[in-house]
């Protein structure tokens, strides 16, 4: 299954690096990544393939990560671009 996640957070070091972490963990296929970070803050989406557990899993994990204000996910997302 197909999960699109979008998380907005503060300005906060190495957060690219933290998220990406968390996917490496849970070892999901990552279909696109795109951050876009600037003095006031950011937002980063990404589509990854995983089973329902685990992407409730991914979302926890988010939400944990310093800086973070809000995490959104959706299922079923066709990501065309390859």
């Amino acid at each position: 299954m197909t999960w699109r996640f979008e998380i907005v957070a503060g300005v906060q070091d190495r957060l690219l690096s933290r998220i990406l972490q968390v996917l490496e963990v849970q070892r999901v296929r990552i279909h696109s990544f795109s951050g876009d970070l600037n003095e006031t803050g950011a937002r980063v989406t990404f589509v990854v393939s995983s089973n329902e557990d685990k992407a409730y899993r991914i979302e926890a994990l988010l939400h944990r990560l310093e800086g973070v204000d809000r995490v959104s996910s959706s299922t079923g997302f066709d990501d065309t671009r390859k």
